[in-house]
């Protein structure tokens, strides 16, 4: 069966859902989504599956639920850490509660996670818990290594302010995961392009 990620955001004026719709359709367009684009479904949603579905879980979920999605994932961490961040950046930005649950992530901690106005419930920050290892990503059977913020080459080293990223020999950094994603594949593309 195919490992799903549900995620919630409770409290958001209902004015502010078409620019969150409008977010969602920007981030599903800013990559290749190896699991398929991420949506979501609120009270504005046109479809009937996306109606639907969020008629249903309004029905099932404590009050203040105002938006939820879900994306069947398909191998590729990288999808599930844009969202996670992704839904970290939309509960600073609004002050509101969001949730990601993916019951089957491989790391416990990542399971559920709750954000409010962008910080955990403990607050700390997300990086502050990705920091442990990087995040790797497999592309044209080359291995790409993503660091994130807070993440420690050495014991003794700083945290760099940025996402870093490392393929073939090469460490370079770029401010967001997304943008560290996208020079990354570059990078790969044109190493294809010097091997043959």
């Amino acid at each position: 069966m195919a490992r799903v990620l549900h995620f919630q955001l409770y409290g958001l004026p209902e004015h502010r859902l078409e620019r969150l719709h409008a977010q969602f359709d920007m981030l599903g367009s800013a990559r290749v989504w190896r699991s398929g684009a991420p949506w979501v479904a609120s009270s504005q949603s046109r479809s009937l599956f996306e109606m639907e579905f969020f008629r249903h879980l309004k029905n099932a979920e404590a009050r203040g639920l105002s938006a939820a999605g879900f994306v069947k994932m398909a191998g590729d961490e990288t999808d599930a850490l844009i969202i996670t961040i992704f839904m970290r950046d939309l509960s600073a930005e609004y002050g509101i509660r969001t949730s990601i649950r993916d019951e089957d992530h491989p790391l416990a901690k990542l399971r559920r996670l709750d954000f409010e106005s962008g910080r955990l419930p403990g607050g700390q920050s997300l990086e502050d818990v990705l920091a442990k290892r990087p995040v790797i990503k497999k592309v044209q059977g080359e291995r790409i290594f993503f660091y994130p913020p807070a993440f420690r080459l050495h014991s003794q080293g700083p945290p760099s302010p940025e996402w870093a990223y490392a393929l073939c020999g090469i460490r370079a950094y770029a401010p967001t995961l997304l943008e560290a994603e996208q020079e990354a594949l570059k990078i790969l593309r044109g190493f294809g392009h010097l091997g043959g």
